[in-house]
């Protein structure tokens, strides 16, 4: 039998398939027992209302996007050298890519739960950041030599979002190109390689 934190990552889970299946409004403490053949208040016991649902389960999003991060090759040494904007671009692209594909049910739910609960600040800021970070974003254009990393590195994670965003529940989802091909890939890296490029440029940097 799971033991407590093992339930709550369970219980967490299955909020995002039933808000990805059935939307936010099928979510209840019993839909999240059924999910899981819980016996009936397996949920409300460590959970006790449904807010407290939802914060775990945006918890659960950004616990999610640390180890995909940790395991990715996004998270170079920190004694290596910042390798070239090809090869950089490249790399995110194919991240985002990979996002796309693996975590289309995460990005959906996050979409419809941030315009859900645009009134509650706390579960909105914790849904806002729970895929992109911030502060890795800086540490990126400050190795390119950006002269306002937090500045350039907020704009970075705007064009990623919009990015996940036209490719999971916008334009491009129903137009394509599908995610999971090389044309998605090539498609995202570009929108990459042009922003990083911008920042080496006004940096004063050779662009390569």
């Amino acid at each position: 039998m799971a033991n407590g934190t093992d339930r709550r990552e369970l219980i967490s889970d299955a909020v995002l398939d039933i808000v990805d299946a059935e939307g936010i409004r099928a979510l209840t403490h019993r839909a999240v027992d059924r999910h899981l053949e819980l016996p009936a208040g397996s949920t409300s016991y460590y959970f006790r209302t449904k807010r407290e649902l939802l914060v775990a389960a945006a918890a659960h999003l950004t616990e999610i996007s640390r180890r995909d991060f940790q395991r990715s090759r996004l998270a170079p040494p920190s004694d290596a050298e910042t390798p070239p904007i090809t090869q950089i671009a490249a790399d995110i692209g194919a991240a985002l890519d990979d996002m796309l594909t693996g975590r289309a049910r995460d990005l959906r739910v996050r979409c419809a739960l941030m315009l859900e609960m645009m009134h509650d600040k706390e579960i909105q800021q914790s849904l806002a950041t729970s895929i992109f970070s911030r502060e890795l974003a800086a540490d990126l254009v400050r190795g390119l030599g950006s002269s306002d990393p937090e500045g350039d590195g907020g704009n970075f994670v705007a064009l990623c979002e919009g990015l996940v965003w036209e490719s999971s529940v916008g334009a491009r989802a129903a137009t394509g190109p599908a995610p999971g091909t090389g044309a998605s890939t090539a498609i995202l890296t570009a929108a990459v390689a042009t922003y990083l490029s911008g920042v080496v440029a006004r940096a004063g940097g050779a662009v390569h």
